[in-house]
């Protein structure tokens, strides 16, 4: 401890460096040299236990450039926020950012642990008390993992302690084709003429835009961005090139997607519904109704229109994407050119349908003639 002025210094080494630092505040008095002297041996002891962190101490110092400016008391949810926000300046995709955030409320039981408290035992804990799906943890886990790998970049870790935890260990894992299939639950014809029938007699619009995701299989984020120049009328075609998530429009995610869809005539029907709608005073197709404006993502048309239609229609509930689903399997049930299918819905060849429908193919019966599933709203 050295007296320069009236200014009160410490010294001790840190990581092998010599430093200096003032005591700020703090008139030169034989009381605060006293305090000054247990402020030191406090540092010492934490030093030599390896828990001392520079930024609690000496939150203005310039040398934080050398030892971080990592706080031994920082949350996990610090770091959690801290990633989210790199994220977003690195400029993700706003669906990876919904995710992102959905994993950051999913971990909520971790929130207040100490990051230099965070260990394997406790990821594991909270990994088996989460009941859920094997993907589901795995996402979880990863957006957990690359935000503690800041944690040891800081010092405050020397291992990340979510990389010891595997979820095969812990939870029911199936095969990625097992998982595949039992997300592939399609409606009934009896179920689809349920729920069209419902939606219009709930909102004209509702039963458009259900009836034309069932007729053509595109994936709801295609269908909000769908614009009324995409559609060829004289050739019964929509140019399928773009697809919006929370409220921003973007080029479909591969260069399969951006595909010609061909209309059935239920499809025309559905889109000749909706022309008296939005035809003359929007470019997009499919409004929300209530508020007159474009469908900002799949999500709020389950909120508003998807979940409300089925509670009435009294059919078993399943996400909007089921209608892709319906789609694929009425048409690999009639026997159509799988190609011509895979091409459809934008699928670089029929091998991502094997994966997600071989159950329905068990009964393909090698017919190549395009077999379009009838969609048919009553009025």
């Amino acid at each position: 401890m050295t007296l320069r002025g009236d200014t009160i210094n410490i010294t001790f080494t840190f990581k092998g460096v010599r430093c200096r630092e003032p005591i700020s505040n703090l008139p030169n008095s034989a009381a605060n040299v006293r305090y000054a002297s247990r402020l030191l041996g406090e540092i010492q002891g934490k030093i030599e236990r390896d828990q001392f962190a520079y930024a609690d101490y000496f939150p203005k110092s310039k040398k934080l450039r050398i030892f971080g400016g990592a706080s031994i008391a920082a949350k996990v949810a610090d770091y959690l926020n801290e990633y989210i926000r790199r994220c977003e300046v690195r400029g993700l995709s706003p669906s990876t950012m919904v995710g992102y955030r959905k994993c950051y409320t999913a971990l909520a039981d971790l929130h207040q642990v100490t990051v230099s408290d965070l260990t394997p035992a406790l990821v594991k804990n909270w990994l088996i008390k989460s009941d859920s799906s094997a993907k589901t943890a795995r996402n979880r886990l990863s957006f957990l993992r690359s935000s503690i790998d800041e944690a040891v970049t800081d010092g405050l870790l020397q291992a990340n302690p979510v990389s010891l935890v595997k979820v095969s260990r812990y939870l029911d894992v199936d095969s990625a084709s097992e998982r595949v299939v039992r997300d592939v639950d399609p409606f009934t014809p009896a179920e689809v003429e349920a729920i069209l029938n419902t939606a219009m007699n709930i909102n004209e619009q509702w039963a458009s835009l259900f009836a034309f995701a069932f007729a053509t299989g595109m994936r709801p984020s295609e269908i909000c961005a769908l614009r009324w120049s995409s559609i060829d009328w004289i050739g019964n075609t929509v140019a399928v090139s773009s697809a919006t998530v929370v409220g921003i429009t973007k080029s479909t995610k591969t260069r399969a997607g951006t595909r010609i869809i061909e209309l059935t005539k239920e499809a025309i029907a559905a889109l000749n519904s909706q022309k008296r709608f939005t035809f003359m005073r929007s470019e997009l197709v499919f409004e929300d109704p209530k508020l007159g404006k474009p469908w900002p993502g799949a999500e709020p048309i389950r909120k508003k229109a998807w979940l409300y239609t089925l509670r009435r229609s009294g059919v078993r509930y399943r996400h909007l994407y089921q209608t892709r689903h319906t789609y694929a399997t009425a048409n690999i049930s009639r026997g159509c050119n799988l190609f011509w299918l895979a091409g459809q819905m934008g699928h670089k060849g029929p091998e991502m349908l094997f994966r997600h429908y071989g159950s329905y193919l068990s009964e393909y019966d090698g017919q190549t003639a395009k077999a379009p599933i009838p969609i048919q709203i009553q009025k």
